[in-house]
């Protein structure tokens, strides 16, 4: 098959305080979407490939470098990141994101 539909969540209901969903894993991308909740913290940690972050529900901080630079994670907000950047995400309350992920075929 040459396309796919994926199940991706557009609210935010009941669940754990962090909650992690494959969605989709080939050669050429990897996309997983992400639920925090309660303020949860994904820490701070880098990708070895480029990604990207793009949040679907809820709101969040995303803080990128050393600076911890701020990112607003609402509805809409899609930011890149290059390999090897620390970033972080705080749930305010909570957030939902789709990350994809590149990696070298």
């Amino acid at each position: 098959m040459n396309w796919q539909q994926l199940p991706l969540q557009t609210s935010i209901g009941e669940g754990k305080d962090r909650q992690v969903e494959l969605l989709f894993e080939s050669v050429r991308r990897k996309l997983i979407q992400i639920t925090l909740r309660n303020g949860a913290i994904l820490a701070k940690h880098s990708a070895p490939v480029p990604i990207t972050i793009q949040a679907v529900a809820g709101s969040g901080a995303l803080y990128i470098g050393e600076a911890r630079e701020v990112a607003e994670l609402v509805p809409g907000t899609l930011v890149t990141i290059e390999p090897g950047i620390v970033h972080e995400i705080q749930a305010q309350p909570a957030v939902s994101i789709l990350l994809t992920m590149f990696p070298e075929a």
